[in-house]
C-alpha cells in the first residue's frame, strides 16, 4: 500500500493516512466533517447575502490544508482558490450596481438597492432581499432623482438582473472552487 509522507501518518498520529494503518482515524472524520459543513454553508452563503459564502468555501479547504500539513492540498492550490474566492466576494459587491448603473441609476438608486436589499433580507427573508432591492432602487429614483415611474422600474429591474447575475456567479465559482480542491485531492491519490 502507498503512505503518505506526511509525518502524522508516519507516526501514526491524529491524522494518520488510513490506508497506513488500515483503520480510519475519528480525528479524519470530524476534519471532513467541518470541511463539508463549509463547503455546504458557504454554497448556501453564495445565494443568502448575510453570510460570506465563497470565502467560507475557502475555509473548508483552507482547514484541510492545515490538518494535513498541505500535502494534499498545498499552497499553490489554496492560493488559487483563495484569488476566486476573493474575486467571487468582490463580484458579489459590484454586480448589484453594475445593474442598476447600467439601466441608468444615480447614486441614490444603487445605494437605495443596496440599502434596501439589507433590510428586505432583515425583515422578510428571501422574498423581501428580492423586493428591497427593487424598492430600494425605484423609491430613490422616484422622490430623489425625478425620475418618472418608467424609468425607475426599469432601474429597479436592472438591480434585480445585477444582483441575481452576480449571486448566480458567486455559486457558480463557489462550484468551481470545490470542484478544484476535489481535483487536487484526486491528483495527489493518483502518485
Amino acid at each position: 500500500m502507498a503512505t503518505s509522507s506526511n509525518t502524522f501518518a508516519k507516526k501514526g498520529g491524529l491524522f494518520a493516512n488510513p490506508c497506513y494503518n488500515g483503520e480510519i482515524m475519528i480525528w479524519q472524520c470530524i476534519l471532513w466533517f467541518f470541511v463539508i459543513a463549509l463547503f455546504l454553508i458557504g454554497l448556501a452563503g453564495t445565494i443568502l447575502p448575510t453570510l460570506p459564502g465563497n470565502l467560507l468555501i475557502f475555509g473548508g479547504a483552507l482547514l484541510y490544508g492545515i490538518f494535513t500539513e498541505f500535502e494534499e492540498v498545498n499552497l499553490w492550490v489554496l492560493a488559487a482558490l483563495a484569488a476566486i474566492s476573493i474575486g467571487a466576494q468582490a463580484l458579489d459587491y459590484l454586480a448589484e450596481a453594475y445593474g442598476a448603473k447600467r439601466f441608468g441609476a444615480t447614486k441614490y438608486g444603487i445605494w437605495g438597492a443596496i440599502i434596501g436589499g439589507i433590510l428586505g433580507f432583515m425583515t422578510l427573508n428571501i422574498g423581501g432581499l428580492v423586493l428591497g432591492i427593487f424598492l430600494g432602487a425605484v423609491i430613490p429614483e422616484l422622490m430623489v432623482a425625478g425620475r418618472d415611474l418608467k424609468g425607475a422600474l426599469k432601474i429597479g429591474w436592472g438591480s434585480l438582473v445585477g444582483f441575481l447575475g452576480g449571486t448566480l456567479m458567486k455559486f457558480i465559482l463557489g462550484l468551481v472552487t470545490i470542484g478544484l480542491f476535489f481535483t487536487a485531492l484526486a491528483s495527489c491519490s493518483r502518485v
